[in-house]
């Protein structure tokens, strides 16, 4: 035991899982009572239905079924420990915090796996670095606060990939077949995880490759390869997701939609930013930032093609697989028309490997002068990451909800008889609901439907009406920015915001120094908006102006 303990690799990693345990379980109860994520409250909602042996089918399919089943039995077992009854169904309570507390214990395995996987690639410094940046990850800390399945998609990736690794090194067969279980619990957790599957053929290629086949014997190494791996897949897919194929119907019709609305061919209310944005581009502006910090993203452009530039050098085939891991979970889901921050989250792991596998080669270069750049690099990185995260933290975590604060001011500041219009589809005015009863919800989306006129009709409403909260950003947003594209949208917003409605704004969300550094200045407009509408929108209150 003491050797262990006297063992400073040992430390440093123990240390980083205690510190990334806080970050990760800390307030994991945020928004109760109204728990404000839409896809956390569609999940539970499952998983709340569901009640063993009689009524299996949970009706959902935009999720996988396994982390929904596993969240529903945690739930009854942990029950009935403490009850000591045989209860048979989970509350939505319930349902919210387990989801959640599986998504931050696996945001916790990531520390240690990485570093693992880090070591395996090349050396202990390496594991160190990755398992530094992964524990003060802005979006591992986001989305293990979260009981969607974000996590679950980047633990399972990084468990495929490190598998890859040790059978690369050795060849081992039974290796393939855990990566099969494992992919597919993938599966079963997001079908989008299917895109891993092109890396898995990769990873065969490479490995068949290694032995210098014939063209006949290298088709038949692929095929058995790729059956060991993708036979076993379906098997646990069937085991874990059975509704997927016994509901097949319901199951095919939720891809469908979800296809639609991902590819931009079905147009709904929530996908109007991404109108104009650029593949690629708009990742490496608007999400990368956040969820890394913006250090960070300058620096893995850099270290993405140094490494490509390594890997051929050296002809080392872990940097290929490390480079080509991420670009199949990268550019699938840059290139959809729907680019919401959640998509990027399998790709984090890949982006620390990439960062740290370079910057720990650098470090060995024999010019003295350089290694002195890249330790300065090394420091800063290590700086602004600690300072990012603990600013994200505050904002979202520590400082309140952005939602009741806003509630609270209106308490002091509104009269509970005042007539008020707010929007629909937000979830963020449930609170003001218990206070203020006179409250109409407007479809403010609707506002370019050609065969209305909506926005007379919201025009007239405000003659009778005394307060206008807009819950979060989304709609304005969107609509401020994108000019041509919602022309009505644009004009209310754009004479509200400027006092030209007869209202003036009388609340909005503070954003303090720790806020402006997490939302680059900006919380309304520097980002892709899902990456804090759901812990950490900006709430807005106007009030009719007395001469009006």
């Amino acid at each position: 035991m003491k050797n262990f303990l006297k063992n400073k690799e040992t430390l440093i990693i123990i240390l980083l899982i205690l510190i990334g345990g806080f970050l990760r379980f800390y307030n994991l109860n945020w928004g109760a009572p109204f728990y404000f994520h839409p896809d956390e409250r569609n999940i539970a909602s499952a998983a709340s239905q569901l009640n063993f042996p009689l009524q299996m089918n949970p009706h959902f399919f935009a999720y996988g079924n396994f982390p929904i089943y596993l969240n529903y039995f945690s739930t009854i077992i942990i029950n009935v420990i403490f009850s000591l009854k045989p209860i048979t169904q989970a509350s939505f309570e319930e349902s919210i915090i387990i989801g959640r507390f599986y998504s931050a214990l696996l945001s916790l395995l990531i520390i240690p796996l990485i570093y693992i996987t880090g070591k395996t690639l090349k050396d202990k410094k390496t594991g160190i670095f990755s398992a530094f940046l992964a524990t003060f990850s802005i979006g591992l800390i986001q989305f293990a606060h979260f009981s969607t399945f974000e996590t679950w998609i980047t633990f399972l990736s990084l468990v495929i990939f490190y598998l890859s690794l040790l059978f690369l090194n050795s060849g081992n067969k039974k290796l393939l077949l855990i990566i099969g279980i494992i992919f597919g619990l993938l599966l079963s957790t997001k079908i989008s995880g299917g895109f891993i599957f092109l890396y898995i053929l990769f990873l065969v290629l490479i490995n068949n490759l290694k032995n210098r086949l014939k063209p006949l014997p290298l088709i038949k190494g692929l095929i058995v390869d790729s059956l060991i791996v993708f036979i076993p897949a379906i098997i646990i897919l069937f085991l874990t997701s059975p509704f997927a194929f016994l509901d097949f119907g319901s199951f095919l019709s939720s891809l469908k939609y979800e296809s639609s609305v991902a590819l931009g061919t079905l147009p709904v209310f929530y996908t109007g930013e991404f109108f104009n944005s650029a593949p690629i581009i708009f990742q490496f502006t608007k999400i990368y930032p956040f969820l890394l910090n913006p250090a960070l993203t300058i620096v893995f452009i850099f270290s993405f093609f140094y490494l490509i530039l390594k890997g051929i050098k050296t002809k080392n085939p872990q940097y290929l697989i490390l480079n080509t891991c991420y670009l199949i979970l990268f550019l699938p889901q840059a290139f959809l028309f729907a680019k919401w921050t959640r998509y990027m989250m399998p790709t984090l792991p890949f982006i620390y490997l990439i960062i740290s596998l370079s910057i720990t080669n650098l470090l060995e270069v024999k010019i003295n002068a350089i290694r002195i750049f890249f330790k300065i690099i090394f420091l800063i990185l290590g700086m602004s990451t600690i300072i990012f995260a603990f600013s994200y933290f505050k904002t979202a975590f520590m400082s309140g909800d952005a939602r009741i604060s806003a509630v609270n001011f209106a308490k002091q500041n509104i009269p509970s008889s005042a007539l008020i219009v707010s929007e629909v589809y937000d979830l963020g005015i449930l609170p003001f609901n218990s206070f203020f009863p006179n409250i109409t919800l407007f479809n403010f989306y609707d506002l370019e439907q050609p065969d209305n006129n909506k926005l007379g009709e919201l025009y007239s409403l405000f003659h009778k009406t005394d307060y206008i909260i807009l819950p979060s950003q989304r709609i304005m947003k969107t609509r401020l920015l994108n000019k041509q594209k919602f022309k009505n949208g644009n004009e209310f917003y754009s004479l509200l915001f400027n006092n030209k409605l007869g209202y003036r704004k009388v609340y909005e969300t503070p954003c303090d120094i720790f806020c402006k550094i997490t939302y680059l200045g900006n919380p309304v407009s520097s980002l892709e908006e899902t990456a804090n509408v759901f812990d950490r929108p900006t709430v807005f209150i106007f009030k009719k102006m007395k001469n009006d």
